[in-house]
Parts: structure tokens; C-alpha cells; sequence
């Protein structure tokens, strides 16, 4: 009995999709980042003076660098096909 409950056991496994998995373990990292990265970071730009979360300063600076290399990237392409 116990080597059939192995076997379904193992047949479940082997049914996850990989991108499940990949999302489940996306998102685990993603909140240890958060919970591990909450104390407050203090920001001076130019006139601006922002107190924010340390986990959330860290993801605006990586969402304007991701926004920044595709707008480069698609100003390339332009210009290539031009």
C-alpha cells in the first residue's frame, strides 16, 4: 500500500507544469526579498527628499533600469531599420 501512495505521490510531481513551479518559486524569493529588506531608505534627488522602504526603492530602481535598456533597445531597432 505504501509504494502505491509513493507512486501517485511521484506521478503528481511529475505532473506540475515548470512554470508553476517557476512562479511559485518567483514568488517566494520575491517575498523574502521584501521581508528581509523593510527597514526605511532615505532618498535626496535633485528637490526630493523621500523616506521609503528599502525593498521598494531597490524595485523602482530595477523597473527604471528594465524601462530605460527597452526603450534603448527599440530606439536601436529604429534606427537599424531606418
Amino acid at each position: 500500500m505504501e509504494g502505491a501512495q509513493h507512486s501517485s505521490a511521484s506521478e503528481r510531481l511529475k505532473k506540475i507544469d515548470p512554470k508553476y513551479f517557476g512562479g511559485v518559486t518567483s514568488l517566494v524569493v520575491f517575498l523574502l526579498f521584501v521581508f528581509q529588506n523593510t527597514e526605511k531608505a532615505q532618498v535626496e534627488f535633485l528637490w526630493l527628499d523621500i523616506t521609503m522602504p528599502l525593498f521598494l526603492l531597490l524595485l523602482l530602481t530595477f523597473v527604471l533600469a528594465y524601462l530605460i535598456v527597452l526603450l534603448v533597445q527599440r530606439l536601436n531597432r529604429k534606427r537599424r531599420s531606418s
